[in-house]
């Protein structure tokens, strides 16, 4: 239940003639009431509890303000003590009318099974200190939030989202819990970061972002969000977390975009049921490739996107996540399967460039025909130039292509072949490069034949 300095931070929420005159009582009486240490003090330890003032400063509140406020406090149970947890309590209330919040700073805020029946506003310069907790809390019209700024972690676990939920832009410098959550109508998450800055590394397996088990029921928009960290390189353990997006066990009813998203590590989709129209083009999923991060659980997590792919019967998107898996795999490989690995990706883009591949099997024969051409003109031969580089070009395609038998024995190029060998000044026709070439040339075609069919097969 609510402590009981509820009644007087409700009552303060209602002073002033405008929301301009009431952000200044809001925020001036934190700067009147907050000692040093939280004012731009660091203190030692974690977290650092550090309350910035809001745009222009700290309001300094006048004498008359200052009686005002203690008049509220004296017919509402008090001062709120500065060092109680939660600070600002509003649990299992319910506020049955709009609620504004724009221009306030919230501190250790505690709304824990509050109902809204109307609309919440976040927006703009709102800052959230401390943990601000919105656990199983109910919006039966949706929260608005935009350029929000939470400094600590924030949870909405099993909170309920009856109409159109925005988190436009917000600023999650801490975790972010939206585990059991219900978002009955369409929600945007469009631009916001979830940036972990001062997330404690040596937690076992830390989640930024945590959608665990929630349920979208219309539209999810997740458009250029940013998850991740700048503390790869100073963990204390010398480890990155993994799970930094978890959407493990999470239901996508309708259409889903995450395009132009940003991971920092893999995401997590475990038991997801995404709907078949989930967009995950322009994203960089380079920036998930890194040595410090768990090799197993990344290789799972692909493994399970490109499963989902699969049933989806988005072939680009399966491949995708398939090419990322094997890439991955390739770090844990013994010697000879890492080459074997990274051959593939370097030629063929593991069956999905059909540009790589073609350059490579065209490259490979042009090369030989090059050498086979200046061998015969370095000797003493009587053709003509273009008579041996035609001659050159076809044997160099039919060594790669020996299968054809188009140089054999009434074939279409038996004629170059001769002209080549009667002119093998250095004798590499067939000890140097008939042989690559006969190696090389069946591979190069079948992985140029492959990446064809990967990219054109119907199913």
């Amino acid at each position: 239940m609510a402590n009981e300095h509820t009644a007087f931070w409700l009552a303060l929420l209602d002073q002033g003639q405008d929301l301009d005159q009431r952000a200044r009582l809001w925020n001036g009486y934190l700067g009147w009431k907050l000692p040093q240490i939280e004012k731009g003090k660091p203190q030692r330890g974690w977290p650092n509890l550090i309350v910035n003032p809001p745009d222009g400063g700290w309001p300094a509140l006048t004498r008359e303000e200052r009686e005002i406020l203690d008049t509220v406090a004296e017919e509402h149970g008090g001062h709120p003590e500065i060092f109680m947890e939660p600070y600002m309590a509003f649990s299992e209330h319910t506020f049955s009318g709009s609620l504004d919040f724009s221009g306030l700073i919230l501190l250790r805020s505690n709304f824990n099974n509050v109902q809204f029946e109307g609309i919440v506003d976040f927006s703009d310069t709102t800052q959230v200190y401390g943990p601000c907790l919105f656990r199983e809390a109910i919006f039966e019209r949706g929260i608005y939030c935009s350029q929000t700024r939470f400094n600590g972690p924030v949870s909405f676990a099993k909170a309920r989202f009856k109409e159109d939920t925005f988190f436009l832009g917000v600023d999650f410098a801490d975790t972010a819990s939206f585990t059991d959550v219900g978002f009955e109508k369409n929600v945007e998450f469009d631009g916001s970061q979830f940036e972990g800055k001062h997330f404690p590394q040596f937690m076992d397996v830390p989640r930024l972002a945590d959608f665990r088990n929630a349920e979208f029921m219309a539209e999810a928009s997740f458009s250029k969000i940013f998850v991740g960290n700048d503390h790869s390189s100073s963990s204390l353990l010398g480890l990155r977390p993994e799970r930094m997006a978890d959407f493990s066990g999470a239901k996508f009813i309708a259409r889903t975009d995450f395009s132009e998203a940003v991971f920092s590590s893999v995401p997590a989709f475990f038991n997801t049921t995404l709907h078949e129209d989930t967009d995950f083009s322009g994203i960089d999923w380079r920036k998930t490739e890194t040595e410090t991060i768990s090799v197993e659980y990344a290789i799972r997590a692909w493994e399970r996107l490109e499963l989902i792919m699969s049933k989806l019967e988005k072939p680009l998107d399966r491949h995708r996540f398939f090419r990322l898996k094997m890439r991955t795999r390739r770090r844990t490989d013994k010697c000879f399967l890492r080459v074997v690995n990274w051959l593939f990706e370097t030629v063929a883009d593991y069956g999905w460039g059909v540009r790589r591949a073609f350059s490579w099997w065209l490259g490979h024969w042009l090369v030989a025909s090059l050498i086979l051409l200046a061998n015969t003109c370095s000797g003493t031969a009587t053709v003509p130039w273009w008579k041996l580089s035609l001659a050159a070009v076809g044997t160099g395609f039919s060594n790669a292509h020996a299968f054809l038998f188009l140089t054999s024995s009434g074939g279409y190029l038996e004629k170059g072949r001769k002209v080549v060998e009667n002119n093998d000044a250095w004798g590499l026709l067939t000890v140097g490069v008939g042989a690559a070439e006969a190696v090389l040339g069946p591979i190069f075609l079948f992985l140029l034949l492959l990446t064809l069919r990967n990219r054109f097969r119907l199913a």
